[in-house]
């Protein structure tokens, strides 16, 4: 199911927004992006059937405000297939997605438009330049999840040459003509990698990386490996698209 996308207004930047479980969440950051853009954009939710019911409370949101649209999924499920099925609707020149949990400060959005406004195709939220960081309370799954994010930031500016660092990151604004012959590929984090190194090496994109620090979430269970052998897993796919990318094939 699909609100008509059929507001009086083109916007500016289309944001997917891609949801399991987060009913709480989506409407503090829905009722937080009118604050802090002052460009015409559309927020477009994509809710793979949330047991918790967040398509519905988007459903009721999206009546009543035109520039929220809801795309409610009940036979698909997947982070990357979610962010694919966000651009497909997307309208506007630009295109955005973030995490909905607020752990990605709204009110960075206008700092990456503004190094598009400044010459980049892309803008990507980096912990790993000057001036960002990770703010979530120190734990030993926190501290072997920033290890892991970090070698990967380095391997795989080594490995895909590529003067980029953070390669986990998934807050970005983009030129939307940039994926007009692209689907994302991967099953979760992995599309990122791929994505960043179809831009820079395929596509030579002018992509810029701007500081943000990463917060903890405040309400609901992160999407992320919760234990050890799931952190270790995913950062094996993590590296594995690295390795394709260089020297195969590249994520399926």
């Amino acid at each position: 199911m699909t609100t008509q996308l059929q507001d009086a207004v083109i916007p500016a930047l289309s944001i997917v927004l891609p949801t399991y479980n987060e009913r709480e969440n989506i409407q503090l950051l829905l009722a937080e992006l009118p604050k802090v853009l002052t460009i015409p954009y559309e927020a477009i939710v994509v809710d793979d059937n949330s047991p918790d019911l967040t398509w519905q409370v988007v459903r009721d949101i999206a009546a009543t405000q035109a520039n929220v649209h809801l795309l409610h999924r009940t036979t698909v499920r997947g982070l990357t297939s979610a962010i694919n099925d966000g651009i497909k609707l997307a309208r506007a020149p630009l295109v955005m997605w973030m995490d909905v949990d607020l752990s990605m400060p709204p009110a960075k959005i206008n700092d990456l438009l503004a190094a598009i406004r400044a010459g980049a195709d892309v803008a990507v939220g980096s912990r790993y330049v000057p001036g960002g960081g990770d703010a979530r309370a120190v734990s030993f799954h926190l501290t072997v999840q920033l290890m892991l994010s970090k070698v990967l930031s380095i391997i795989g500016g080594w490995l895909l040459g590529c003067r980029f660092r953070d390669w986990s990151s998934g807050f970005i604004v983009l030129k939307r003509d940039l994926l007009r012959d692209y689907d994302l590929r991967g099953d979760y984090g992995e599309y990122f990698i791929d994505l960043i190194y179809t831009l820079i090496k395929h596509k030579r994109a002018k992509v810029v990386e701007v500081p943000y620090v990463l917060t903890a979430r405040q309400i609901g269970e992160s999407k992320t490996a919760t234990n050890l052998w799931g952190l270790v897993r995913r950062g094996r796919k993590y590296l594995t698209t690295v390795w394709h990318l260089r020297f195969g094939k590249a994520a399926a």
